[in-house]
């Protein structure tokens, strides 16, 4: 679950008639064969999770619930906007899974994924792990989430496929990424746009994984706006395309953490990846002391494979400390295209 950068970085539903007034627990006809399950403050969302049948929706009021709360087929679970809070309580169902310390766990297995499961306009805090956690899981939706004060991470997939992060926000999530997709060769389009991450070690992590659109993302004072990671496992991390991002002042400082070096002052960081893109972001102050701080850096990844075929273009980087861009990859393959800057390392990237 701690595995970030790896070794050395070195030097809406709408509820019709009278759905509304339903008791805790009562389920509505929902049209096309689904019901809607009501759920009130106080109440158990994973009892009406275990009653639902696939396809149905689970509305929860605005209010305080109990999380830990294990989803293993097709739903919609769906708050109040974020009123609608799912805190630690007693009984962790996450934990049956092998994902404790979870506020919701998506969580299928290697040849049985869980199918389009989608949570949507709530709010996860305070769990010792992450806010919403997905684990081989296809289509996977998280909408209009804040995922915040979580010890680890805020909205995650593990070795799914097709994901959809979409206006959340990831804030103050301790030691990990706000937002994650990761361990899987193929995401086959994970998509993670319009999103708020702040406050976080990294905003957005992408490790090994490949085919991930991240556009229009406000990735605003972390530690790291957004690290694309080759941890060396087979397959690497590549073909991540990241457009039309914010990634502004992330000079917040992290320690060293277990295997994770320190951090702090970097925009953008590939670290070991392939044939990704990287065009029309707006890096702007980011700004560090460390040997990877700056605005859009590229890094061999631990075991020196080069960050090789990416492209960088047409971004305004400027403000950015040591310098806007740098090209320490260990391969001549990259190509920096048509930027706006005003340094780099070495000379000529601008």
């Amino acid at each position: 679950m701690r595995r970030t950068l790896a070794a050395s970085l070195g030097t809406a539903v709408a509820l019709a008639g009278l759905a509304s007034f339903a008791p805790a627990g009562h389920a509505a006809e929902g049209g096309k064969g689904r019901r809607i399950h009501i759920v009130w403050p106080g109440h158990s969302i994973q009892k009406a999770v275990d009653r639902a049948r696939p396809g149905d929706v689970i509305r929860l009021k605005a209010g305080a619930y109990d999380g830990g709360v294990l989803v293993r087929k097709r739903l919609t679970i769906q708050g109040d906007g974020d009123r609608t809070v799912l805190h630690p309580g007693r009984k962790d169902r996450c934990a049956k899974a092998g994902a404790a310390g979870m506020g919701i766990c998506v969580v299928g297995r290697p040849k049985h994924l869980v199918r389009g499961v989608s949570i949507l306009n709530l709010t996860v805090r305070g769990f010792k792990e992450s806010g919403v956690y997905g684990m081989y899981t296809d289509r996977l939706t998280v909408e209009r989430v804040l995922a915040t004060r979580n010890g680890a991470y805020g909205i995650t997939e593990f070795h799914s496929t097709r994901g959809r992060f979409v206006k959340n926000r990831a804030i103050d999530n301790s030691v990990e990424a706000g937002l994650y997709v990761g361990d899987i060769e193929d995401a086959r389009g994970t998509v993670v746009a319009y999103n708020h991450a702040s406050g976080n070690a990294l905003g957005l992590l992408i490790r090994h994984a490949r085919s991930v659109a991240v556009w229009k993302n406000h990735l605003v004072g972390n530690c790291v706006g957004a690290a694309l990671v080759n941890d060396d496992q087979k397959g690497g991390q590549g073909e991540a395309r990241l457009w039309m991002n914010k990634v502004w002042k992330n000079n917040r400082s992290c320690p060293q953490h277990e295997e994770v070096p320190p951090l702090g002052g970097t925009g953008i960081l590939v670290f070991g990846g392939d044939h990704n893109g990287i065009e029309k972001n707006a890096v702007l102050g980011n700004r560090g002391t460390l040997p990877y701080s700056g605005g859009i850096v590229l890094f061999p990844s631990p075991k020196g494979q080069p960050a090789r075929h990416n492209l960088v273009k047409r971004n305004l980087a400027k403000g950015n400390a040591p310098f806007d861009l740098v090209d320490k990859s260990g391969s001549r393959t990259n190509r920096f295209v048509d930027n706006r800057c005003r340094t780099s390392n070495p000379r000529g990237l601008c």
